[in-house]
């Protein structure tokens, strides 16, 4: 684990260069260095005959997968997962489940939901796994025992918490009993739209192991998506083929994704055109304007969460009193550029957009309540994740001006997300602010995240905060499939978390990314899950 940055030379240090050349002088810097790093690099690559097909599309993460099996708290391979991998339903570009596996989105309408509202049916389009062994319903089935595995570290129960029994009645049929009637359960079961979006699991491969913390499918994925995998570089890249078995055929026969750890590596590499879709942050976004761009601004809600339980941060005078202090709009401007739209809330939809608003900055009114207290607090980050190192700097600073002293303490991302009982930074509790952000479901329900009964693993609350009025406010959304009544309570729901204060939302995230002339079909989504319509990516 990282050092901590603490109080000594390499917070020093980080003030001093957020206190140097101007973000004008830094972006014209940036960009003449890229550029002609990018002209050098694209130059001495080697001459292709004109008749030699295209290379196949290029993507990039920036890390190494510890796994590509879903089930497991794989960032990446969430990501991943729809090059390999099969959902009930993905979640395409204007937000909407569409189908994959299920033929049809379950609704009272068609009579998918039944009138009791706690029998919900799967009309399963069958087929075959990647490698040729035969899929129906019965995988689907299998995937919900699999869930519930307790030798199996799960980091995310809810979708199968609802669930008190499933049957197959016959192999293109999937029929789902809740305990209570549940809305959130049909956009967050198996599909691209939730929390932690689980993959359905091959039941020929994955019933051998008794659990699946590890096993053959971390590192060879058998799935249901237009690819599969073909080669993986370790630390390099990762190379796909078209899966012969995917009901939808992919347009382009390859796929790869390139491991780039180093941001700016990746821009060199988008402007000389050798990656077809990069994700672009802070100053890279003024870099790469003569990149063409496409963005999305997401449901990903960036923000500052405070461990309630700690005594300096359980009145919520006190926490409202350091969302004042904070200059939210200049931290999404200075820091984050176009990449973060600031917000008062945690829902990207404005039907259910809280009404109420937190206290606007303000360091002299956030200063005649936080300098009397003294207050002494660390921050924790995970590296330069979303420059968390910069962003924290500028919090840093403007706490000190409200009289907060707050000390940066800086993990890497698995240690800063990692299982409690692994010693993680905030499901463990070991923090007093920490900057972090949600990827919410689909569904405008957040009990998941700030119900009272949702601390880890059961949950993400790790700020450990409890409101039964917003419990209240979101089991009536959650309890009635009407919109207008759902969209009701998430508001009312919303305008406790806004009054309460236990998180202070920094803005929603935008993903932008430099995409090469010769790609089409690559559509990001509101959930930054942007690899859903795989098989339509194709290049000229």
């Amino acid at each position: 684990m990282p050092q901590p940055l603490g109080r000594g030379p390499a917070l020093r240090s980080r003030c001093a260069r957020y206190d140097g050349p101007s973000p004008a002088a830094s972006t014209r810097r940036v960009g003449a260095f890229v550029v002609a790093l990018a002209a050098l690099f694209a130059s001495s690559g080697p001459r292709t005959a004109d008749a030699a097909p295209p290379r196949p599309p290029a993507f990039v993460i920036d890390g190494d997968p510890n796994s590509l099996d879903t089930i497991r708290n794989t960032p990446f391979g969430w990501l991943l997962g729809p090059l390999t991998q099969g959902y009930l339903f993905l979640v395409d570009d204007r937000g909407r489940l569409v189908p994959d596996r299920a033929l049809r989105v379950p609704t009272l309408p068609n009579g998918l939901i039944a009138r009791d509202l706690r029998t919900i049916t799967y009309e399963i389009r069958t087929g075959r796994w990647s490698d040729g062994a035969p899929f129906d319903a019965r995988d689907v089935a299998f995937t919900v025992a699999a869930l519930r595995n307790p030798r199996t570290s799960v980091p995310d129960t809810s979708a199968v918490a609802p669930i008190a029994s499933v049957e197959v009645p016959r192999p293109d049929r999937l029929v789902v009993h809740l305990k209570r009637p549940f809305a959130p359960f049909v956009a967050s079961f198996l599909t691209l739209g939730a929390n932690d979006p689980f993959a359905i699991l091959p039941r020929h491969v994955a019933a051998a192991y008794a659990s699946l913390d590890r096993s053959s499918l971390d590192d060879h994925p058998i799935g249901l998506g237009p690819f599969r995998l073909a080669r993986w570089a370790r630390g390099e890249r990762l190379e796909f083929e078209r899966n012969p078995y995917a009901w939808r055929r992919a347009r382009s026969a390859n796929v790869v994704v390139e491991i780039r750890p180093a941001a700016q590596t990746r821009l060199v590499e988008a402007l000389a055109h050798q990656l077809d879709a990069v994700p672009l942050t802070g100053l890279q976004i003024d870099a790469a304007r003569g990149l063409a761009t496409v963005a999305a601004t997401t449901n990903i809600v960036d923000y500052l969460q405070m461990n309630v339980r700690r005594p300096a941060l359980a009145d919520a005078r006190v926490r409202r009193a350091l969302a004042a202090a904070i200059d939210r709009r200049r931290l999404a401007a200075t820091v984050y550029r176009a990449a973060l739209v600031p917000t008062d809330g945690v829902q990207y939809d404005p039907a259910f957009t809280a009404t109420r608003a937190l206290p606007r900055f303000d360091t002299a009114a956030a200063a005649s309540v936080l300098r009397p207290l003294h207050l002494s607090l660390d921050l924790a980050i995970a590296g330069d994740w979303r420059r968390s190192a910069d962003a924290a700097v500028q919090i840093v600073d403007d706490l000190r001006r409200a009289g907060v002293t707050v000390a940066i303490r800086s993990f890497s991302e698995a240690t800063f997300w990692g299982a409690k009982d692994a010693g993680g930074i905030l499901e463990g509790g070991r923090y007093d602010l920490a900057l972090t952000s949600w990827s919410p479901a689909l569904d405008p329900d957040r009990s998941y995240l700030f119900g009272c009964a949702a601390t880890p693993p059961g949950g993400g609350n790790s700020m450990g905060w409890c409101s039964r009025a917003y419990d209240r406010d979101e089991a009536a959304g959650a309890s009635t499939y009407d919109p207008s009544r759902r969209a009701a309570a998430y508001r009312a729901a919303g305008n406790v978390l806004v009054d309460d204060v236990p998180v202070i939302p920094l803005g929603l995230e935008r993903s932008v990314y430099a995409v090469s002339p010769r790609l089409s079909g690559f559509r990001p989504n509101p959930l930054g899950r942007d690899f859903w319509n795989a098989w339509e990516w194709s290049v000229r």
